[in-house]
């Protein structure tokens, strides 16, 4: 499966409401039993194979708000991107596999109103009881989102 930036978060970001800046930007786990689709509005759109359905249930597991945001505009390369400091998931238990972690905007109080923003597919990691680190790429690639 391959990273992806899911529509709805593709119209917010295109004037309607997606402020980078000054939003709960967080991230979440999902376990390998997740597709990845781009027409997911929402962490839960009430409907089968949500996000919500295949987030790890596991000891020790929260959502971890993204940090040290900076969105940067790159004339020289032309494209703008949002980075961040990598995220650390502290001693999640053994018995789930992550096959991926999901971007959202925490705002809207309730996961149905929750919007999903991107999808990074990481390479298949057994919780173990240790943390789980999601290294975002170099901002010459992107950091955390690349708006080309």
């Amino acid at each position: 499966m391959a990273n992806g930036v899911y529509n709805r978060a593709k119209f917010m970001l295109a004037g309607a409401g997606l402020d980078l800046d000054t939003a709960d930007l967080r991230l979440m786990l999902v376990n390998t039993g997740y597709t990845f689709d781009n027409n997911h509005n929402f962490i839960d759109n009430v409907g089968a194979g949500d996000p919500i359905d295949q987030e790890i249930t596991v000891g020790g597991y929260a959502r971890v708000a993204l940090t040290t945001k900076t969105i940067t505009e790159d004339d020289t390369n032309d494209f703008a991107y949002l980075d961040a400091d990598d995220v650390v998931f502290t001693a999640l238990a053994a018995g789930q596999t992550i096959g991926g972690a999901i971007l959202f905007d925490n705002a809207g109080g309730a996961d149905t109103a929750r919007v999903v923003i991107a999808f990074y597919d990481l390479v298949d990691t057994a919780t173990n009881g240790g943390n789980v680190t999601v290294q975002w790429a170099v901002v010459a690639s992107g950091g955390v989102l690349k708006l080309a």
